[in-house]
């Protein structure tokens, strides 16, 4: 079996490009990816939460979730609801004498894929943009 020898025409070219897709991919960009991710989860339980007053459909929130998360190796971010709504937990769970009105399951199921589409977008641009095209 014959081998098959490779010649790089121009190495710095290549580090380069690598060097730039290094910092394309960085935590920051990482991050700001994951943040789209979320925002696309949160519109959707904007829409679907039952709405009394409004204060609890104002009160939903993306967070960065520090106690998942590990610095400089993932950042995880959630939509929950400020301290204020504390009651909206009674909404999606139900209590004894309530019954659930889920609205963060559903619109999990409705958009995952819309998510994922907005976190490849930012990836994707990212790397477009570093690599020149």
């Amino acid at each position: 079996m014959a081998k098959k020898s490779m010649v790089m025409q121009n190495p710095e070219a290549l580090t380069a490009g690598l060097r730039d897709l290094a910092l394309a991919v960085s935590e920051s960009t990482l991050r700001q990816a994951a943040v789209a991710g979320a925002r696309v989860f949160l519109e959707e339980e904007r829409i679907r939460i039952p709405v009394r007053t409004g204060k609890g459909r104002d009160s939903l929130v993306v967070a960065y979730d520090a106690d998942v998360s590990l610095e400089g190796v993932i950042a995880s971010y959630i939509v929950t609801w400020t301290k204020d709504a504390y009651y909206l937990r009674f909404v999606e769970f139900g209590t004894s004498k309530m019954a659930a009105k889920p609205f963060k399951r559903p619109a999990f199921e409705a958009k995952k894929s819309a998510s994922a589409a907005a976190v490849d977008e930012v990836l994707n641009t990212a790397i477009n943009g570093a690599s020149g095209g």
